[in-house]
């Protein structure tokens, strides 16, 4: 199952990135992020790893993941370790010709179950995720403007 969205903001690409990569305070922006906890020695570039209790349809589940691709301030991939989110999903950062920047966010999740899982995540799940991650989305943008006027 594939997510894949977009969302602009005024706040150019290194403030997004500290924002993004500011792992701890993610759930004041990702709404299905309970908190995230880094659970690697290091804080940035390949390897780090990730615990993050989150709210999936209402159960709260543990998503583990690795970071997998990383290029500062420009593309940030992470890969789901855990036992019910698994899959890959990464952040990719476009600057714009007015100094902002162009959020993308893909999300390609394998769904539990099989293909009664990926009919059920397709029917019921993915339109609501979809929501959530598109007003996660619009919360970055929001907390990197807030931050680059705060600079």
């Amino acid at each position: 199952m594939r997510l894949d969205l977009h969302q602009d903001t005024t706040a150019p690409r290194d403030v997004v990135w500290d924002v993004l990569v500011d792992w701890e305070q993610q759930p004041r922006w990702m709404l299905d992020a309970k908190e995230v906890h880094v659970t690697s020695a290091h804080r940035e570039g390949l390897g780090v790893e990730l615990r993050c209790p989150t709210n999936l349809l209402g159960l709260t589940v543990q998503d583990t993941m690795r970071v997998t691709g990383w290029d500062a301030p420009r593309y940030l991939e992470v890969t789901h370790t855990g036992r019910i989110i698994t899959g890959t999903g990464a952040f990719e950062l476009t600057p714009l010709a007015d100094g902002g920047t162009r959020i993308g966010w893909w999300e390609e999740v394998d769904p539990p179950l099989g293909a009664v899982g990926e009919l059920g995540a397709r029917v019921v799940a993915l339109p609501l995720i979809r929501r959530i991650f598109r007003r996660s989305l619009r919360n970055l943008a929001t907390r990197a403007e807030e931050a680059h006027r705060a600079r």
